[in-house]
């Protein structure tokens, strides 16, 4: 595994620009901005770091993992890197209140803190459009990154998998009429709260509720192996949730999943992190 940082600042800032061409690092640069990622692992890095540190200019760190890491992992956290279109009603997020049951709803005194913790699902969601799935077959929506919606294509291959752990949901316009060409997986379980507390970097606690969310450390999906025990599914999510803004789950698929999907090319857009048993 190694770890990837992609940085981004203003194309005014000739010191930074200056140490990038310097160490000859190459950086895309649109509407003023100036983007670019670098390996821990790079001669650079820690001189890199240090000068955009002091600029205060942070880094989104991503874990990279081998082809050996993925496939000698018996669980695998799974998302989409294509994130398309939103749930509809869009407007001020009103789908939480109707593809959702929001009795326990707790909007954590928005807008200084977001918990969203609550929200469990009671109808098919609805989108404005069906996707142009091109080479792809696993989607994500915005603001929901704990759902993955399929193609026909891969709904036909899961059904004739024989893995377990998912149902297929209809998605609808807004007129309600059942959309052909997208079907939600909705992943049927959970497993219990099993986080493990050297792989935190970051907790948000709710002001309101008192619910924990957490921000992993780069690379370390790490739980206890004790709540896979006795699973069956082939595809599960946590209850621990994550994220600042949001408040997802992880989604978790078995070894025999991740060579179902990358048997039939169904792999192309997602992106897949070992889960490290302890």
């Amino acid at each position: 595994m190694r770890v990837k940082h992609r940085f981004a600042f203003r194309d005014d800032n000739a010191d930074a620009i200056h140490l990038l061409d310097k160490f000859k690092i190459k950086y895309d640069k649109e509407h003023n901005i100036v983007a670019f990622n670098i390996f821990e692992s790079d001669d650079a890095f820690v001189t890199i770091e240090r000068l955009l540190k002091s600029h205060n200019i942070t880094s989104i760190p991503t874990a990279v993992y081998t082809r050996d890491e993925i496939e000698y992992a018996q669980w695998l956290v799974i998302r989409s890197g294509w994130n398309i279109l939103y749930p509809q009603p869009e407007e001020d997020m009103g789908y939480r209140f109707t593809t959702y049951d929001a009795t326990n709803y707790c909007a954590g005194d928005e807008p200084k803190y977001f918990c969203r913790k609550g929200l469990v699902q009671k109808e098919g969601f609805v989108l404005k459009k069906e996707p142009n799935w091109g080479a792809r077959n696993f989607l994500a929506i915005h603001w929901v990154s704990d759902e993955l919606f399929v193609s026909p294509k891969a709904a036909e291959v899961l059904r004739r998998s024989g893995l377990k752990g998912f149902d297929f949901y209809d998605v609808s316009s807004k007129s309600k009429k059942v959309f052909a060409g997208i079907k939600q997986l909705f992943i049927n379980n959970y497993v219990g709260e099993g986080f493990s507390a050297d792989a935190i970097q970051r907790k948000y606690v709710c002001p309101m509720c008192g619910f924990t969310k957490y921000w992993p450390k780069p690379g370390c999906f790490r739980f206890h192996k004790k709540i896979f025990e006795g699973v069956q599914d082939d595809i599960i999510k946590t209850t621990d949730k994550f994220w600042e803004i949001q408040c997802d789950s992880l989604i978790f698929i078995s070894q025999r999943f991740y060579q179902v999907i990358n048997n039939a090319k169904l792999d192309r857009g997602l992106a897949f992190e070992p889960v490290v048993l302890i």
